[in-house]
């Protein structure tokens, strides 16, 4: 049984990254959008999430098989991510025909074909975060590091080392080296500070857990004092949440059934919503209305992602989840 408090998260996660770029769409002046830029934040939840469930889903392996386990990322991710970035090929290449590079922009999409868009350096956005695919690439830099993080990391020391060691790494090279701070490698410490949570809630329970919650609000309260909200403050707030949250139960069976619909779309809600915003073929602009946005948005995004996840994901995974038995 999924825990809730998980797939509560990660709905909100997906909603706020949702909300921050409908922000951009509309011209509304209210408390609500002037939060939207918050939304933002989502994505490092995901992060966070991603490092917790990943060593969760792996806590009964012993010798992990490399291959099964990369098999099983590819038909989980790929199905989805291809499908959003070949329209994102077709639109650029070759309708309208703004794709950065000329002759050589071909070579170029193999940046996508790899996820090593965010992985890669580059000075133009549109080969490193198109669609907002910046992330895909810190997934699969992390996918890619399990098998050797799950061998390596035993509990719940190892794992607050590590963060520690990424962090303070991190914070180095982007002001030395004036690095921007969301490249995929700089974002390994959010996945890392996942599976520290996650072996604070599986070793003793209280006591890990109870050392990692009074360290996050010490974090908390130093980044509180000296005025600096940035990314360490959203991530030390969300591993809050995760961790207290863990006893967190639906005891609802309509509630409960929606939350888990919405956990399982989440990913397909994220990565399509781009598609009706921007310079799209499909795009809010020809509308005036704000309402209309909004409308539009959301029924777009409804019925691509019901399609997708079921003509094109389920049935691979499906095929696949087959071949193993």
């Amino acid at each position: 049984m999924k825990k809730q408090n998980i797939q509560c998260l990660r709905i909100i996660g997906c909603f706020g990254v949702v909300l921050v770029h409908m922000a951009g769409q509309v011209t509304w002046k209210n408390p609500i959008m002037s939060l939207a830029g918050y939304g933002s934040k989502g994505v490092y939840l995901f992060f966070l999430i991603s490092g917790y469930v990943t060593f969760l889903s792996l806590e009964k392996v012993e010798n992990l098989d490399c291959v099964k386990y990369y098999k099983g990322r590819m038909v989980r991710i790929l199905p989805l991510y291809y499908t959003v970035m070949l329209y994102w090929f077709v639109l650029h290449q070759f309708i309208l025909r703004d794709t950065p590079g000329g002759a050589n922009s071909y070579f170029k999409w193999f940046r996508y074909v790899f996820m090593v868009n965010n992985t890669l350096p580059t000075d133009n956005k549109f080969w490193r975060n198109l669609g907002t695919t910046w992330t895909m690439s810190c997934f699969a830099l992390f996918y890619l590091l399990v098998p050797v993080l799950k061998k390596y990391i035993k509990n719940f020391k190892h794992s607050i080392v590590l963060w520690c060691i990424l962090f303070v790494a991190g914070k180095a090279v982007m002001r030395i080296w004036n690095v921007y701070g969301d490249s995929s490698v700089l974002c390994l410490h959010y996945f890392v500070f996942g599976i520290a949570a996650y072996y604070a809630v599986r070793e003793g329970r209280k006591k890990e857990r109870g050392y990692l919650f009074l360290c996050e609000m010490g974090m908390l309260f130093l980044l509180m004092v000296y005025g600096v909200y940035d990314d360490t403050f959203w991530l030390t707030v969300f591993g809050i949440l995760l961790v207290t949250s863990m006893d967190f139960t639906i005891h609802n069976r309509f509630l409960s059934k929606t939350i888990e619909v919405l956990d399982e779309y989440t990913f397909d809600i994220y990565l399509i919503h781009p598609l009706f915003m921007g310079r799209n073929l499909i795009h809010t602009s020809f509308i005036d209305d704000n309402w209309g946005k909004v409308l539009t948005v959301i029924i777009g995004v409804t019925i691509t992602a019901l399609l997708v996840h079921n003509l094109i994901e389920k049935p691979i995974q499906r095929k696949y989840a087959s071949s193993k038995k």
